[in-house]
């Protein structure tokens, strides 16, 4: 049995960068137990800070799935990356195809379409048929999940 070398350095920067987001969660915690404490009304964020936060959500939630298991998907928040996705492209005015954000959020088309189905399924996201090319859906926001959204993104630190 040969022994691995132990890189010091990679497990400390990985540990640092652990704690950075242990920080983070226990800020959003905080602000969860006390609401008040970090009020901010959605109508007080633009919609290019709206889509910021959007970004730096989906970047931490893509950075802890693959700093925390590479490759297995134990640790990744298909759903939730979609639903930004769709929230940024949405804000932007930009049609979204199922294919596209299968393939953005990383997942398979049969995942995707299921998650899709059951957000629709919930009135989280609403199925467009392109005017232009009926084999085509477009997949949006709902009213509700655009206001769910912005609510967390309104409320969290980062």
């Amino acid at each position: 049995m040969s022994k691995v070398p132990i890189d010091v350095a990679e497990i400390k920067s990985v540990l640092k960068v652990a704690m950075q987001k242990i920080e983070a969660l226990e800020q959003l915690v905080a602000v969860k137990e006390n609401p008040d404490s970090h009020s901010i009304s959605a109508t007080e964020l633009s919609t290019v800070e709206l889509i910021d936060r959007a970004k730096k959500h989906l970047q931490w939630s893509r950075a802890k799935g693959q700093m925390m298991d590479p490759g297995n998907g134990l640790f990744s928040d298909g759903c939730w990356n979609m639903c930004l996705d769709i929230y940024i492209c949405n804000l932007n005015e930009q049609p979204v195809t199922v294919s596209s954000i299968a393939h953005s959020s990383g997942i398979p088309m049969s995942t995707a379409m299921r998650y899709i189905n059951v957000m629709t399924e919930q009135k989280l996201l609403q199925k467009n048929l392109n005017p232009a090319d009926n084999r085509m859906v477009f997949i949006s926001i709902s009213a509700d999940g655009m206001e769910n959204i912005t609510q967390i993104l309104v409320n969290t630190p980062f």
